[in-house]
């Protein structure tokens, strides 16, 4: 009879520890009624901070939690972030966009919020997944990775009035939020470095010219370019994959490599450049200087560690998180515009040209 008397209280007990605690019994528990319970629960304005702050401890010490369909019923949002991403995209492939949406889901449900992600199997059908998550209430709003020159997501998303942050500048954006990177800026000062080591024959592998941050890439190494009095001896297209860049060295190897440094439009396109001079007997820094952009983990563990224009992909995942949040809680979309400033990062993969060193 013992055993069972301890067994039962223990059973009771496990109980306790596990069942969540109703709306009633936090009722009780504060003497508040159950509207002003919700109210305070969903930070309505009319309810003292004093009373919300009473409110979220005695939730917290008995154990209440509200529902999160109610609670998404009662704030008539889904709490929810879509990105849509096309599956063939090699470009959203990256590790820099691996470690910003990794960011961008922990900084939302740190939030309120979950992400949802959404694959299609081609670009031709984002917009069918935008308008059919909008139009099912599954989402509050989006992030749009990687904007284009070119953007029909951006178009359906204004001409529909649906919330969305970009990642990325955009033509027509005066009025809409975005957080991009100052790539311009970076890129003048990477090769700004390249030119103060002595390199006269710089190239360039790109990326994907549909891309509209491109632009501002290829500008800022050809502003540094002019200001030396120098011009940039070749580039080649690229598609933000390593792929790309093993293909860039290949060809230039085949056709006489005649310049002593390159400048990638990516961390993963350098990596793949850097593989494929190891693997045709060119010694990066030695015999060629490669320079990538993102400052993702990997570049700095790499062999050699690449130089590179840094900027956390962390960092922006979070703040996109944070603008994204705001948005849909009505703030004003033009006080949610911020430019990074990325960081020239000095590594092993860029030396003087031969003959200077």
């Amino acid at each position: 009879m013992e055993r069972e008397a301890i067994a039962s209280r223990a059973t009771s007990k496990k109980t306790a520890l596990t069942r969540r605690a109703t709306l009633a019994e936090l009722a009780k528990h504060t003497g508040l009624s159950k509207p002003t319970l919700s109210r305070a629960l969903n930070d309505y304005p009319d309810i003292a901070e004093t009373t919300k702050n009473r409110v979220r401890e005695a939730a917290k010490l008995i154990g209440y939690e509200p529902s999160s369909r109610a609670r998404q019923l009662s704030v008539g949002r889904a709490e929810a972030i879509g990105l849509i991403t096309p599956m063939n995209s090699k470009g959203l492939r990256s590790a820099y966009q691996s470690e910003f949406m990794n960011s961008l889901a922990v900084s939302l449900a740190a939030l309120g919020h979950d992400l949802l992600l959404h694959a299609v199997d081609e670009p031709e059908k984002e917009v069918e997944a935008y308008a059919r998550l909008a139009k099912a209430g599954k989402v509050d709003g989006f992030v749009v990775m990687r904007t284009r020159e070119i953007d029909p997501r951006i178009n359906f998303l204004r001409e529909n009035n649906i919330p969305f942050v970009t990642q990325g500048r955009f033509s027509a954006g005066a009025d809409q939020a975005w957080l991009d990177i100052d790539a311009e800026q970076g890129f003048y000062e990477v090769t700004s470095h390249l030119i103060e080591l002595g390199h006269k024959k710089i190239s360039y592998l790109a990326g994907d010219p549909g891309m509209y941050s491109s632009r501002y890439r290829q500008s800022g190494i050809e502003r540094a370019m002019k200001d030396a009095g120098l011009r940039l001896h070749s580039t080649y297209n690229g598609d933000f994959t390593a792929e790309s860049g093993r293909l860039a060295v290949r060809s230039s190897v085949t056709k006489g490599l005649d310049f002593t440094a390159l400048i990638c439009a990516n961390d993963a396109m350098a990596m793949g450049a850097i593989s494929a001079a190891s693997e045709l007997g060119i010694h990066v820094p030695g015999d060629l200087s490669i320079t990538g952009y993102d400052g993702v983990r990997l570049a700095e563990i790499f062999n050699p560690p690449i130089t590179t224009i840094s900027h956390s992909a962390a960092d922006c995942g979070a703040s996109v998180a944070s603008m994204i949040v705001s948005l849909v809680r009505k703030e004003d979309s033009r006080d949610l515009q911020r430019l990074v400033k990325p960081t020239l990062i000095l590594r092993g993969s860029t030396l003087p040209p031969k003959g200077l060193s």
